[in-house]
């Protein structure tokens, strides 16, 4: 029977370390320095329409060589795949390091690079963790991923804050390159064989199952990514940037809990735990946001939701869940998407942010999130009933052990 400290020994086997130093090094070179990026970008003197053009083709990178790279790897080994986009991570990473912020040619380039070399690797890269992880343990192991992942981002954070950009450019470089020389070293040297039924874009987009998981992830993008902005401009940015290190904080250690959850009762609950915690926590804040308590309660509320229960579900688990024996690479794709157009839906949304009052905002994001429970109310549990009732009959064995214990000592 499948126990819980089989879960922690599966991360130390080579197959899953790979894995592991792949999604972990990923995230936490990407992420922190976009977001240093386009912040740099968003503060200098460079024309508004300039920065949009700036990121606009930056996006237009990710999304196209994304929908390049779920087709390359029917075509090359998956080894080699993964270790050529670190490297190409490696190489964009360090056209920073002469970034000339005045240089518009040069500028629109290294965006587009950055956007070219995240975007070509996403759909299997994640893939890769989806073909490394069965359905009884996805949600743990994607658990423990990603609190990996925001203890590194936070590591990786501080060590490049207060750095000029060139610097802070060559410390990505030199991590990138530092997860490319991991995953060599880790790497199985056998690669399974490519026998998953191949499946289309249109054969994703019709199944019910899926459209409903996809539908509510789409709302929450969309409410996550146009609040940020009215947060920033009626608390400060310095708010903001606190929210978003205790995003990365709490959410780290409430994925733990999130992924373990998600293996024991069903990803559906936990999903729909999330909207209802993340809606409680708008609410809050559109009625009660001059009461200082209850917006750091918000941060609580928002890294519970935003990274113990979406990130984990919509990023890692539930489009392998949906997947099955199919191949992953179009699935996960589809199912990133929102979160790649809703970050630059968030830019062009910037500038109109301060115009909209804050208790509507708050209070329109908060009807929004229970709406898009709607949808998940009919959607099918991706967590097969058998492994549900299997987890429950042993919490159940592990019980009447405790009690036979318990009376045997008196």
């Amino acid at each position: 029977m499948f126990k819980t400290p089989l879960v922690y020994y599966n991360v130390l086997k080579k197959d899953f370390l790979a894995v592991l130093v792949v999604v972990v090094n990923t995230f936490s070179w990407y992420i922190p320095l976009y977001v240093l990026f386009e912040n740099m970008l968003l503060e200098s003197q460079v024309e508004f329409s300039i920065q949009i053009m700036t990121l606009g083709v930056h996006y237009v990178g990710a999304i196209g060589f994304a929908f390049v790279g779920a087709t390359l790897v029917k075509r090359t080994k998956r080894n080699t795949l993964l270790s050529l986009w670190m490297l190409l991570g490696v190489i964009a990473s360090a056209t920073f390091v002469v970034l000339d912020i005045n240089n518009v040619a040069y500028l629109l380039s290294v965006s587009f690079f950055l956007g070219v070399s995240v975007g070509v690797g996403l759909p299997f890269g994640l893939a890769y963790f989806g073909d490394n992880t069965c359905e009884e343990n996805r949600g743990r192991l994607g658990g423990i991923t990603f609190f990996v992942s925001g203890v590194s981002i936070l590591l990786i954070g501080l060590l490049s804050s207060g750095s000029a950009f060139t610097t802070v450019a060559l410390i990505f470089s030199v991590w990138r390159g530092l997860g490319l020389i991991l995953f060599l070293l880790v790497r199985p040297k056998q690669e399974p064989e490519k026998n998953k039924i191949e499946v289309s874009y249109r054969r994703a987009m019709i199944d019910k199952s899926f459209v409903l998981y996809l539908v509510p992830w789409i709302m929450f993008c969309l409410v996550n990514f146009l609040e940020h902005p009215i947060i920033t401009n009626s608390f400060g940015a310095e708010f903001a940037v606190y929210m978003s290190i205790a995003e990365f904080g709490i959410g780290g250690f409430s994925a733990l809990v999130g992924g373990w959850f998600a293996d024991s009762v069903g990803r559906k609950r936990v999903i729909i735990f999330g909207f209802i915690t993340l809606g409680i926590g708008f609410a809050i804040l559109g009625l009660f946001s001059n009461i200082l308590l209850l917006r750091y309660l918000y941060i609580v509320l928002d890294g519970i939701a935003w990274g113990g229960i979406f990130i984990l579900m919509f990023y890692l688990v539930i489009w392998a869940d949906l997947a099955r024996n199919r191949s992953k690479e179009k699935y996960y794709l589809v199912g990133v998407l929102p979160f790649i157009v809703s970050g630059y839906i968030q830019v062009l949304f910037t500038p109109y942010a301060q115009s909209i009052p804050i208790s509507v905002a708050f209070s329109l994001a908060s009807f929004f999130l229970f709406l898009a429970v709607l949808p998940l109310l009919y959607a099918p549990e991706t967590l097969s009933e058998k492994e549900i009732e299997k987890k429950r009959l042993q919490k159940y064995l592990e019980d009447v052990e405790k009690v036979k214990k318990k009376y045997e000592k008196q």
